[in-house]
């Protein structure tokens, strides 16, 4: 209707009136867990590491930890992984851990003290117009191989080492939308390109989903020299949240709908989408560039 014509109409008389007042129960904000890890999948980084000992394991969601303590699942050259409040837009519990390194059946090193890798995260939060949050996230983290000689004694006594930085930065942005009750993710991770990568959150109830993950390029060698910020991952997903703030056991996958022109989002369940990630082989003979990151396809999500 032209809008000459809307400036004439009669409003409607609250007499007849009939719409009803509906509270809305809004998603709670809640906190998430983050997790950023570097690993190698082999039992040793080969030749070209000098034969150091690897992570010898796949993508993975099971928990780290510092090595030969109660919780830790899993091995990392390093991992990091700190809980964002959505309330509040803090991080809070950041830590960042190397597990001990070394070769098969000789001495490991414990990184400790100064010998530990560094990483933060800053979160920015940006409460919108209504009930929508928005959380900017950068970090990342960096540390060293201290298992070469004398690197532990060096960085000890000096201060500096000459066994390259391993470096990962990251970018996050995540939307909560408390009325349609679903959170939206937005991943870039770059770093080295070495070794493999894996990113994931976890919600207060415990349930994890991949954001996305990195198979290495190059070798231990050359890689890790300077910080190349070479892209990694580069992901867009919608959860669905309940009250709670937990995820309700849907996702869909953004970049995708874009990348195929869709006028929709496709849901499917968060079970299917990891098992994906789970099954990959994390030493693929290729290279990924954040247009080829491997996410679930149809004919996949659909079964």
């Amino acid at each position: 209707m032209p809008d000459a014509a809307l400036k004439r109409a009669n409003s409607t008389p609250s007499t007849q009136r009939t719409g009803q007042v509906v509270n809305l129960k809004l998603a709670k904000l809640a906190r998430y867990e983050l997790n950023i890890r570097s690993f190698h999948p082999g039992k040793t980084f080969g030749w070209s590491g000098l034969n150091f000992e690897g992570d010898a394991r796949g993508f993975s969601l099971r928990a780290s930890g510092v090595s030969g303590e109660v919780g830790a699942e899993v091995t990392s050259r390093i991992w990091h992984r700190f809980k964002v409040d959505a309330l509040s837009g803090k991080a809070l519990d950041v830590g960042t851990e190397s597990n001990d390194s070394g070769k098969i059946s000789g001495n490991h090193t414990r990184y400790d003290g100064v010998l530990k890798p560094k990483g933060d995260a800053w979160p920015v939060l940006r409460k919108e117009d209504g009930p929508v949050t928005t959380l900017h996230i950068d970090g990342g983290y960096a540390g060293e191989n201290h298992a070469f000689f004398p690197s532990a004694e060096l960085k000890e006594n000096l201060g500096v080492t000459f066994v390259p930085s391993l470096d990962v930065s990251y970018k996050f942005v995540i939307t909560i939308d408390r009325v349609s009750k679903h959170m939206d993710i937005v991943t870039y991770v770059s770093g080295d390109g070495f070794p493999n990568c894996e990113a994931f959150i976890v919600d207060p109830a415990g349930t994890a989903i991949f954001l996305g993950i990195h198979v290495r390029k190059g070798a231990a060698l050359f890689s890790l020299w300077g910080d190349k910020k070479y892209p990694m991952i580069a992901s867009a997903i919608r959860i669905g949240l309940d009250d709670n703030g937990n995820f309700n056991g849907l996702i869909a996958n953004e970049l995708k709908r874009r990348q195929q022109n869709k006028e929709k989002l496709e849901f499917h369940t968060i079970a299917v989408w990891n098992e994906f990630f789970l099954t990959l082989d994390p030493s693929a003979e290729r290279w990924m560039w954040p247009w080829q990151e491997p996410m679930p396809n149809k004919s996949r999500a659909n079964q």
